[in-house]
C-alpha cells in the first residue's frame, strides 16, 4: 500500500513540474513574439549608377569613295555611395570617363577623359537643409595633346589637378537633387608637370627667366584660389529606361578677378534599348578665364598657331553599347 501512495505522489509531482515548466515555456515564446523587432525596411547606404562600353570600328576595302580604318572604344562610370543615419548625411560620387579612337596610319587620340571624385559629409540643421563640409577633386587619366600629329603636351594627371574644400550648406529635399552653396571655398590648382608649370599652364605663376630663355626661377606647382562656390547635382532614373545624371559647379575667386567665375557643366544620359544595350549621350562645358587655349587656323592646308586666350569648351559624345546598372 506504501509503494501505490509513494507511486501516485511521483507521478502528481512529475505532472505538476511538467506543467510548470510548459508553462514557463509558452510565457517565454509569448513574450519574445512580443518583443519589437529591427526594422531592416530602411537602408542605410545607398549604392548604384550607371556603368556603359561603346565601341565604334570601320573598315574599308576597295571602297570607291574612301575612307579610314577606325576603331574607337569609351567608357563611362557614374557611381554613388551614401549614408544616412538619423540627422546625419555622407554623401560619395564618382565620375570616371575614359575614351580612344584610332584611325589608320594615325596615332591613337584620346576622345574623353575625366577624373571626378566628391564627397560631403553634412549634419541636419533644418528640414532638407545641412551644414556640411565638400571636398572635390578633378584630373585626368592620360596626357593630351592639341591633335594627333601634335607632340607639344598640353595636360597629363595632375597637370592640372582641381581639389575644392568647402564649408556651406546643403539643401537635399529629395535623393535625387542636391544643391550646396559656401561663401567661403578653397580652390587648390595643381600642375606636377614642370614644363606645364614654367609656362604658366592654368593660372599658376610660370617661371622667370633670363633674356636668353634661360629658367631663372622654376614655375610654381600650385595656385590657391579663395572664394564662394556652388555645386548642384540632379541623379534620376525615369521609368526604369532613362537614367539623367548631371551636375553643375560654379566658382568665384574672390584674390583675382571675381566677375570671372569658373563654370564646370557636366551631364551623363543613358537610355536603355534592350537588357543590355544602351544608348549613352556623354556633355561637359567648361569655362575657366585662366586656362588659355591655343587658336588654331588652316595655312595652305596646314594647322598653324595663330593666338591664345580662354575659350569656352565644349565636349559632347554620342554611343551605343554595353550597360549596366551597378
Amino acid at each position: 500500500m506504501l509503494k501505490i501512495y509513494i507511486s501516485v505522489l511521483a507521478i502528481i509531482l512529475v505532472g505538476t513540474a511538467s506543467f510548470g515548466q510548459e508553462k514557463d515555456i509558452t510565457s517565454v515564446a509569448q513574450k519574445t513574439m512580443e518583443m519589437p523587432k529591427t526594422d531592416t525596411s530602411k537602408k542605410k547606404w545607398d549604392l548604384g549608377g550607371p556603368m556603359s562600353i561603346n565601341f565604334s570600328q570601320t573598315s574599308f576595302t576597295n571602297w570607291a569613295a574612301g575612307g579610314q580604318n577606325s576603331l574607337g572604344l569609351a567608357g563611362v562610370l557614374s557611381f554613388h555611395a551614401n549614408y544616412k543615419d538619423g540627422k546625419f548625411l555622407w554623401l560619395n560620387d564618382l565620375e570616371l570617363a575614359y575614351g580612344f579612337t584610332e584611325q589608320q596610319d594615325l596615332p591613337l587620340q584620346k576622345t574623353t577623359d575625366q577624373i571626378e571624385a566628391t564627397s560631403s559629409v553634412g549634419y541636419s540643421i533644418f528640414d532638407h537643409v545641412l551644414a556640411t563640409f565638400l571636398s572635390n577633386f578633378q584630373s585626368q587619366f592620360a596626357p593630351g595633346y592639341t591633335n594627333t600629329s601634335d607632340t607639344v603636351l598640353l595636360s597629363k594627371f595632375m597637370s592640372p589637378g582641381y581639389l575644392v574644400l568647402s564649408l556651406g550648406l546643403n539643401y537635399k529635399p529629395n535623393k535625387d537633387i542636391m544643391v550646396f552653396l559656401s561663401p567661403a571655398s578653397a580652390r587648390l590648382v595643381f600642375v606636377e608637370d614642370q614644363t606645364l608649370a614654367n609656362e604658366g599652364s592654368f593660372g599658376v605663376t610660370p617661371a622667370v627667366r633670363a633674356a636668353n630663355g634661360e629658367i631663372i626661377t622654376p614655375g610654381k606647382n600650385e595656385l590657391t584660389e579663395f572664394g564662394a562656390y556652388m555645386k548642384t547635382t540632379y541623379n534620376h532614373t525615369f521609368s526604369k529606361k532613362v537614367s539623367v545624371n548631371s551636375s553643375l559647379e560654379l566658382f568665384s575667386n574672390y584674390l583675382k578677378d571675381p566677375q570671372n567665375i569658373v563654370v564646370n557643366w557636366y551631364g551623363l544620359i543613358q537610355i536603355k534599348v534592350s537588357k543590355y544595350l544602351v544608348v549613352t549621350f556623354n556633355y561637359q562645358t567648361i569655362y575657366d578665364n585662366t586656362v588659355i587655349i591655343p587658336i588654331y587656323k588652316s595655312v595652305n592646308g596646314e594647322e598653324q598657331k595663330v593666338g591664345q586666350g580662354p575659350r569656352l569648351q565644349i565636349k559632347d559624345i554620342l554611343g551605343a553599347g554595353l550597360g549596366f546598372k551597378l
